[in-house]
């Protein structure tokens, strides 16, 4: 059975590991297309100065803003977002489903036994989970579709773009049978959680962002109080 690594990265070292790399990137590619200019112009790196430099710095601040504004809605994974931008782009493809008739469906993942988690394993054991359940629910996903966040240790919210309800459904079994075969390790010991899932859906189980979300979290108890490791509709109306 697959094992997930019980060595977890720092949330802190790995958001500033993005940090500084996209910065990086940034500032290599503002320095890089000045110098090509320049020798592109007479063949060689003029040391009069430039009068158009200011420009240039301006550029490259404005594009360090846009990538901190982007870092700033990631939570602690690559991929997995928080819920303020979640939200935002929630809101946008509802506006979507509803112009063109096209389905979108929220689910959250609640994780089975987690209050048993650190009392009975430690706080180490708690990050062991976490990451692992979202870096497992990332590698379910369409990377370039779906999007996923978390609204606290135990709860995440997925969104799936042009899936229906039963697709969702098919999805959400795959995913608690899978989890379900995987050995969760926490120095040699077996963590034992799973996982349950609410599904919500436009516009079935309303319009508005909050409303879904809200009778997904209701399906997502109702499996969780049933034992877990399931998936139920939410309830509509």
């Amino acid at each position: 059975m697959a094992q997930p690594s019980s060595q977890q990265p720092d949330r802190t070292f790995v958001r500033d590991g993005i940090f500084h790399r996209s910065l990086s990137n940034v500032r290599n590619s503002v320095f890089t297309d000045a110098r090509n200019r320049q020798d592109a112009a007479d063949g060689k790196v003029s040391n009069e100065p430039d009068l158009f430099s200011h420009l240039r710095e301006e550029d490259e601040y404005a594009i360090c803003e846009e990538d901190l504004e982007l870092i700033a809605f990631y939570d602690g994974l690559p991929g997995c977002y928080n819920f303020r931008y979640l939200m935002r782009r929630l809101s946008r493809e509802l506006k979507r489903s509803k112009r063109y008739n096209r389905p979108t469906t929220v689910v959250i993942c609640g994780i089975d036994g987690f209050d048993n988690v650190e009392p009975n394993y430690g706080e180490l054991a708690v990050d062991t989970v976490v990451f692992s359940v979202i870096q497992f629910l990332l590698d379910g996903i369409r990377s370039d579709v779906d999007m996923a966040a978390r609204l606290s240790d135990d709860r995440y919210i997925l969104v799936l773009p042009e899936t229906p309800g039963r697709g969702a459904a098919i999805l959400c079994e795959r995913l608690a049978k899978k989890f379900e075969s995987i050995e969760l390790k926490h120095n040699w010991h077996r963590i034992p959680v799973t996982l349950s899932f609410g599904i919500g859906y436009y516009p079935v189980h309303g319009e508005d962002p909050r409303e879904i979300i809200a009778r997904a979290d209701l399906a997502c108890e109702f499996v969780q109080q049933r034992g877990g490791n399931g998936f139920a509709f939410a309830p509509e109306g």
